[in-house]
């Protein structure tokens, strides 16, 4: 049975307000800034998360991606920029024409699109009920550790943006939470840091946390075969360090929450607001819910 904390928790949104440098990765537990920068090869969308950016191509204001026919998804609170890039390299305009639509009301998330057709695949959106309590790959553009935390260290200290370099990192979703936000609030996936009770555990090496310029990217599951977008990241329990808990261990507080909307909650809604929907945005249906449990959780706009 999942377990449902008593106390209510705050929620950190992670979009950049003013920026000098980019910043570009998560947080891995046991690995440095130089890991898990490449495609793992496991079949998850790396290539379609992106960065957004400003006129100059440098300040980051938060991650997105790509749905398919130029159309981004991203985190509502996130403000727009000129420019988007999935490799650091390349960069698309994004499309002026069309004015960010935020995909329901109260919900932190929202679709622009771009002035062409980037060269990157699109991702399947999930629509089941079916999200596992087992690994999932966080793929983000957030700052990353202090180099001066060690490895497999219980906290760690977010690190400067020269930190930066677009990583994956897995994590395990652990139970559906309402989201305070705007006049209403959202259905979100919430996992948490390190080993938990009656939860597997933890995920090793590659654990990663959500930091500052992840909003707007993506949580994939891999579901009978088949990798899904099944949550979008939009903030985390607390900010400037991540800890990976773990209550099993005495005198190791309970790890943080990192949380992201809920995509089979909203898929209808996404698929909706874009005029020519990407086949890649597929539909699949449900097998015996894994996560049941949802509660209210407390937000604090950073």
């Amino acid at each position: 049975m999942l377990k449902t904390p008593a106390r209510h928790i705050l929620k950190t949104l992670l979009a950049a307000l003013s920026l000098a440098a980019p910043a570009k990765a998560v947080i891995l537990f046991g690995l440095d800034n130089s890991s898990n920068r490449t495609n793992p090869g496991t079949g998850v969308p790396f290539e379609a998360v992106g960065l957004i950016t400003d006129a100059g191509r440098v300040s980051p204001m938060g991650s997105a991606i790509h749905l398919g026919g130029g159309y981004m998804l991203t985190a509502n609170h996130v403000f727009m920029q000129p420019y988007v890039t999935f490799d650091g390299t390349t960069f698309y305009n994004r499309d002026l024409s069309f004015t960010p639509r935020q995909v329901a009301p109260n919900v932190d998330m929202q679709i622009f699109k771009l002035s062409s057709t980037p060269t990157v695949g699109a991702v399947n959106l999930y629509s089941g009920s079916s999200e596992q309590i087992a690994p999932a790959t966080l793929i983000g553009w957030g700052v990353g550790r202090n180099p001066t935390v060690p490895v497999d260290s219980a906290s760690v200290n977010w690190g400067a943006f020269s930190t930066s370099e677009k990583r994956w990192g897995t994590n395990v979703p652990r139970d559906l939470v309402g989201i305070a936000y705007q006049s209403g609030g959202y259905t979100a996936i919430r996992t948490a840091l390190g080993s938990d009770s009656g939860l597997p555990a933890g995920v090793g090496d590659n654990e990663a946390a959500a930091t500052m310029i992840d909003s707007g990217s993506g949580l994939f599951q891999n579901i009978s075969g088949t990798w899904y977008l099944i949550g979008l990241t939009t903030g985390v329990e607390a900010v400037n360090t991540s800890h990976f808990g773990n209550d099993a261990v005495a005198g190791v507080g309970k790890g943080d929450a990192n949380y992201f909307v809920r995509i089979s909650a909203y898929r209808s809604n996404i698929v909706g607001l874009i005029p020519e929907p990407s086949t890649a945005l597929m539909f699949v249906f449900a097998l015996p819910p894994l996560l049941k449990r949802t509660r209210k959780v407390a937000m604090q706009k950073k």
